[in-house]
């Protein structure tokens, strides 16, 4: 039997994850949010938090560009989210490489691709111009327009975000356990547990002691 995670096998997984990232950085924007959100919907983790403390890396960090693509940046946090460290491990001041490793994988992906994983680097390889957003504390409207005006929110960004969850799903399966890892086959489905219930129940009623079972009457 293939293997399934929340119930897709690997290539729907792989393309649901590239759907959800396109449509969310192309309709909500955010490139660090939405990849995160598509990689952890389509695994079924999503965390209200981790998704929260992601927005200041979008758009190559504080929107300059400069830095990481928030895309890479979001994929790397899911990976995190799997397989980082936590504070009892931190305390110990133990390490675990294990999400750096699968980083690394998603980076060779971004090299061969876009020839870099800098936010400016990846603009202009695909637009042939980079667009620092935020400058001074405020958006650079006219650079925004510009960006908008060449696709960059309708093909650009979210083609960059939907490619970054695919290649984090496909990093990530082998690394996961499957829905099959869990012995589900003596498992009930909904219909036959409420038809079990239900038989219970009548059950129960049937049997159920009188209240005035055991009283001596005069």
């Amino acid at each position: 039997m293939e293997k399934t995670i929340n119930g897709h096998t690997k290539k729907e997984a792989m393309n649901l994850a590239f759907k959800l990232g396109f449509e969310s950085e192309k309709n909500r924007l955010s490139c660090s949010q939405s990849s995160f959100h598509a990689i952890t919907t389509v695994l079924g983790w999503r965390n209200a938090q981790v998704f929260k403390s992601l927005l200041a890396l979008q758009g190559g960090g504080a929107d300059s560009g400069l830095n990481s693509c928030g895309a890479f940046c979001g994929a790397l946090a899911a990976f995190s989210l799997f397989f980082g460290r936590d504070y009892d491990m931190w305390q110990r001041s133990e390490m675990d490489l294990k999400a750096s490793q699968l980083g690394e994988k998603l980076l060779d992906k971004y090299h061969e691709n876009y020839g870099s994983a800098v936010c400016e680097d990846i603009q202009t390889s695909c637009l042939g111009f980079a667009t620092r957003f935020v400058k001074n504390g405020k958006l650079d409207e006219a650079a925004f327009k510009k960006f908008e005006k060449h696709g960059g929110h309708d093909v650009v960004a979210p083609t960059v975000v939907g490619r970054a969850a695919y290649w984090a799903v496909d990093i990530l399966w082998d690394e996961l356990p499957g829905d099959q890892d869990i012995d589900l086959s003596i498992i009930p489905y909904k219909e036959e547990a409420e038809k079990s219930l239900a038989e219970l129940k009548t059950k129960s009623i049937t049997f159920a002691p009188s209240k005035t079972a055991g009283r001596i009457r005069y």
